[in-house]
């Protein structure tokens, strides 16, 4: 996060050529603790030491309000605008502080001033590593030195946020760790100045400009890197101001990005940052159609903050040309409103189909019905007064008449008759023997006096039967209607006369 502690490894190796400029050891007369406090040194007895130096292993419990303070400490000491490292780089710096507190504690290492200035452990080689290393990039002993205070500070800031209670300690027991702490800076601080006093001697320019040459390289890379990409990228502030855009961006935008708006170079609707950050929100994505045309873009935001804390209030907007995905979702969605269509289509079409199925099947119900009904009447009205004569009845031809009658009626029922002659035929049934005999003599083409004559009756006795034949049948007018009626319906086992054979037939 910081720049004395950018990118320290877990365990920093001494930079090429630095290892005679690492101290090692500081004159080893024994100072006393009298002689350190009235000095102003950080004392800490051993008893305070072993009580205090265990909470620095609760220090991750506290991260977030050493990573919050040392921010604090940087931004008021004019640091942070220098600083480019990660968040992930603040908590090791923390850790290789606080690792060698611990490990100290659990060799049974006392940390005096003049133990820990004198390095023999090499406790302090992971800060003057990343120390050299910054100083190559241009930032001076001074500076350095000045960011390691505020590191102490954040330190003891988190120091107190832990809870009194931990452990069983009183709050005498965090003072004690605060005081543990200033004992290790003021120990580095002696051992980073003579670390100064010598890079000053020894430093070399070309050196410098090798580092210089290589972030030169990276810097290019990273260009390269952005400006390859197909997609359009931009970094803008808090207030949506650009401050940089790439390649592919400028091709679409144009030139001159810098210090506009991220809406008035897009194109898209909005007034204020407030209102941009409303219609496209941090860490969603937005479909939009920017520069004015018909290309659609997806577009994202995201917060650099969330990488890096130096970055905070910074934003990279991406714009990723999604046209030829929208327009065969387009086609894929025409698709499937004609297949919606058809199936809609073919939906109504079933469900009438249905609706006339229904109808049929209904339909061949009520015929049913009126079968049902047209037969039970058939065998009321003809069957069974056909049935009761031909019991009643006998004299042998009319019982073949009547028997006739009923098979016909039967054909009828069973479809093997015309069904024109279904009314005639039940009319017929309501005829005498006397009246039928009439009926054959009549179809024969018989006149009334050989009628008579055939059956030995008056000529008036068969005009009634004609009369009574012609109401029954529902025949109106003369004979010839009467007769083209007769034979327009025949019965089964009828037999017709003909004329000059007469004999054999009486009215009964």
């Amino acid at each position: 996060m910081y720049p004395f502690l950018h990118d320290v490894p877990e365990k920093a190796a001494v930079p090429p050529g630095t290892e005679d400029i690492m101290p090692k050891a500081v004159p080893s007369a024994p100072v006393s603790p009298a002689s350190r406090q009235m000095s102003g040194l950080p004392c800490l007895r051993t008893a305070s030491w072993r009580r205090a130096a265990p909470l620095f292993r609760d220090m991750d419990s506290v991260m977030d309000v050493f990573l919050e303070r040392w921010t604090v400490y940087m931004q008021a000491a004019g640091y942070l605008v220098f600083t480019t490292a990660r968040r992930a780089d603040c908590i090791a710096a923390c850790h290789s502080l606080t690792n060698h507190i611990v490990r100290h504690l659990d060799a049974g290492y006392l940390p005096t001033f003049e133990r820990l200035a004198g390095n023999s452990d090499n406790w302090a080689q992971d800060l003057v590593a990343s120390g050299l290393r910054h100083m190559r990039r241009g930032i001076t002993g001074t500076m350095y030195l000045g960011c390691f205070k505020t590191f102490i500070h954040a330190l003891e800031d988190a120091v107190h946020a832990l809870s009194p209670g931990r452990r069983g300690s009183p709050q005498r027991i965090l003072d004690d760790a605060c005081v543990l702490l200033r004992l290790y800076g003021a120990a580095f601080e002696e051992i980073w100045m003579e670390v100064c006093l010598t890079v000053q001697r020894d430093e070399h320019h070309s050196d410098m400009d090798e580092v210089l040459r290589r972030l030169t390289l990276e810097k290019c890379r990273f260009e390269n890197v952005l400006n390859t990409t197909s997609d359009g990228v931009l970094v803008m502030d808090a207030q949506c101001r650009v401050t940089t855009a790439n390649r592919s961006l400028r091709q679409y935008a144009g030139e001159n990005l810098t210090g506009r708006t991220a809406w008035d170079i897009l194109g898209l609707e909005s007034d204020s940052p407030e209102e941009f950050f409303r219609y496209y929100p941090v860490g969603q994505t937005v479909e939009v159609t920017p520069f004015g045309g018909d290309l659609v873009f997806r577009l994202s935001v995201s917060s650099l903050g969330d990488i890096s804390l130096a970055s905070s209030g910074e934003y990279l907007v991406l714009l990723t040309n999604i046209t030829p995905h929208v327009a065969q979702r387009e086609i894929m969605e025409e698709v499937i409103r004609a297949r919606t269509a058809a199936l809609e289509k073919e939906k109504r079409q079933l469900e009438e189909m249905n609706i006339t199925l229904r109808t049929v099947l209904n339909n061949a119900a009520a015929e049913r019905e009126q079968s049902r009904a047209e037969l039970a009447a058939s065998l009321q009205d003809f069957l069974a007064p056909a049935l009761a004569r031909l019991v009643n009845t006998q004299d042998k031809a009319a019982r073949r008449s009547h028997a006739a009658l009923i098979q016909d009626q039967v054909h009828r029922m069973l479809g093997r008759t015309g069904g024109n002659s279904d009314a005639g035929n039940r009319r017929l049934a309501r005829l005498t023997l006397a009246e039928l005999n009439v009926c054959r003599f009549i179809r024969a083409g018989h006149s009334t006096k050989e009628i008579a004559a055939a059956f030995g009756i008056s000529p008036e006795t068969v005009q009634t039967h004609r009369k009574n034949i012609r109401r029954k049948l529902g025949v109106r007018g003369h004979d010839a209607q009467l007769a083209a009626f007769l034979a327009a319906h025949p019965f089964h086992g009828d037999e017709t006369p003909s004329r000059g054979n007469d004999e054999g037939h009486e009215i009964g």
